[in-house]
């Protein structure tokens, strides 16, 4: 014995010098007396590692992790090595082991988020890399990638937050400059556009040449309404990577909402014509092309866009305009579904309330003073109306009941679109062919008084989408008294241009229109859930008189 602990003082002692060589024999020579020697077989997973034998070093600390199943730093040395090879589905649980066994680690808890992170639970990565930052406060990744899977939960204040600290640790840092401006661009409210837009001038000032910063600062400028300055980023970020789809995507969009459809097509064909053929670009050329006033070719497109993904929603939305835009207007109406797949639910009561008339009550005023509410939030599709955040942040008895309510609709909804999915011919059918196995849910309600709407929009990110009416004007609830269904009123009724009703089919100012006699009109009831796919062009109506509109929307998306 004195001679193995002889043998492991001189291979530590070549190791600390870096003699990765002598290490490796030292340990080899241990082992061929005391092939269980779990010191022994750790420094050589260091040594064949410094030498260059990642698969020696990889099976070396593989053998000392079974030795000592518990032991911390075994199950990080031995997680970390399978991480930096790919595996991170293997590296998980010994990386969750060592970041319990070493609680003050900040190494361990910052790699078992990592895997997590790559195997796209983001949920159990923002605690990882929360754990990270209080074992090391002053550490700037650790804050970053914390920023970063909040963001992929949608949970943009608490990415904000983190960014903000990563920033703090390192503002010489463009990036860190960069990563704020990202999140500020997901937010609506002109405050925290402006300083995206600063972080990202910022972040061009100590990097001029960070194409990421000129698209952020093309959406942000977008969104703050200065289409030429967002114009001009764009085309910087291009020229900069012009092999880099998301540069050609905000470029060729840009020039689109600039009214140049034509040479934003030219934009998108040159760079599919270089390579750069995505699902994304080949639906956003298609959608240039129908802007350029040519539906057959943006038909043909759309078309390919959408057998590469057959979920895109924008693809599904406009290829249907360039149906109609062909003179193909049946085909169109067909494909939306505008017929069969706008549904209405009346939803009862939750059983807390005496009756609908007080939890129509409650549920209104709990909107009014939501935490979240936001006057007309800046590139959203609110005009002259109050926009909350997430409803669902507010868990008064109302919203909650509501929910409740909610997730029993769409659950029933969805167990009978895979039974209607089942009986037909899904794949023909751009909606049941997606219907999702597992969802997730973003809800938030709209305040609008007279004159107040919402304007033309798809909802872009999901599949199925809904309004739920919590209180509506007379204007509009005297509209046509005798109707309860889903069908156009008589044009000779008491508000014969529907005003305040939802309206489904009309698409974007600047497309083709959609013919007058095709759209779908439905007077909104206190009480109802209006179902739709969410691809479906829709807006509301503007009205007179007085009283409120408020009303819950939802958006359902995969899993």
């Amino acid at each position: 014995m004195n001679a193995v602990a002889g043998l492991l003082r001189e291979a530590y002692a070549a190791l600390q010098r870096g003699d990765a060589a002598q290490a490796r024999l030292r340990c080899e020579a241990v082992l061929a007396q005391d092939p269980n020697n779990f010191d022994a077989w750790r420094m050589l997973a260091v040594a064949a590692q410094a030498l260059g034998d990642a698969p020696r070093g990889l099976a070396a600390a593989t053998r000392a992790q079974q030795l000592r199943p518990d032991d911390g730093p075994a199950a990080l040395d031995l997680g970390t090595r399978l991480l930096h090879a790919g595996q991170a589905a293997a590296a998980a649980p010994l990386l969750q082991l060592a970041m319990q066994r070493l609680p003050q680690d900040a190494r361990a808890a910052f790699r078992y988020a990592n895997a997590a992170f790559q195997l796209g639970d983001y949920a159990a990565a923002a605690a990882g890399f929360a754990a990270a930052t209080e074992r090391d406060p002053n550490w700037p990744e650790a804050w970053n990638n914390l920023s970063a899977a909040h963001s992929r939960l949608q949970e943009y204040p608490q990415a904000i937050a983190a960014a903000r600290n990563a920033l703090r640790l390192a503002p010489q840092d463009p990036e860190a400059h960069q990563a704020l401006a990202v999140l500020l661009s997901n937010l609506f409210d002109r405050p925290s556009l402006l300083e995206g837009l600063r972080s990202a001038e910022r972040a061009l000032q100590l990097d001029p040449n960070l194409a990421a910063a000129h698209r952020n600062a093309a959406v942000l400028l977008r969104k703050l309404g200065e289409p030429v300055r967002a114009e001009a980023h764009a085309r910087r970020a291009l020229q900069l990577q012009p092999d880099h789809p998301g540069s050609v995507e905000i470029l060729g969009d840009q020039l689109i909402l600039n009214g140049r459809g034509g040479d934003a097509a030219a934009i998108y064909a040159d760079a599919i014509g270089r390579g750069l053929d995505t699902p994304v670009l080949q639906r956003q050329h298609g959608i240039a092309l129908l802007h350029a006033g040519r539906a057959r070719a943006a038909h043909e497109q759309l078309s390919a866009a959408l057998r590469q993904q057959g979920d895109d929603q924008r693809s599904i939305a406009h290829l249907g305009v360039a149906l109609a835009a062909d003179g193909r207007v049946a085909d169109a109406v067909d494909l939306l579904g505008l017929q069969r797949h706008i549904h209405a639910i009346d939803l009862a009561p939750p059983p807390a309330y005496a009756d609908a008339a007080a939890f129509h009550a409650e549920l209104a005023q709990d909107i009014r003073r939501h935490s979240q509410q936001r006057w007309e939030p800046a590139g959203l599709a609110a005009r002259k109306a109050y926009l909350s955040g997430d409803l669902l942040a507010d868990r008064t008895p109302a919203i909650v009941g509501f929910e409740q309510r909610l997730r029993a609709a769409i659950d029933a909804f969805i167990a009978d679109a895979r039974q209607r999915q089942a009986g037909t011919d899904a794949h023909d059918d751009v909606f049941l062919r997606n219907v999702p196995l597992r969802y997730r849910l973003h809800v938030w309600a709209t305040q609008a008084a007279e004159s107040g709407y919402i304007d033309t929009h798809i909802h872009e990110d999901s599949w199925l989408s809904g309004a739920y009416y919590v209180e509506l004007p007379e204007a509009i609830v005297d509209a046509a008294p005798d109707q309860d269904d889903l069908d156009q009123a008589d044009p000779d009724h008491a508000n014969p241009d529907h005003a305040g009703w939802i309206e489904f089919g009309r698409p974007y100012a600047g497309l083709p229109q959609w013919p007058a006699d095709a759209l779908r009109l439905v007077r909104p009831q206190v009480g109802r859930l209006l179902l739709f796919p969410s691809y479906v062009f829709h807006r509301t109506l503007p009205y007179q008189g007085s009283g409120e509109r408020i009303s819950i929307s939802f958006d359902l998306a995969a899993a």
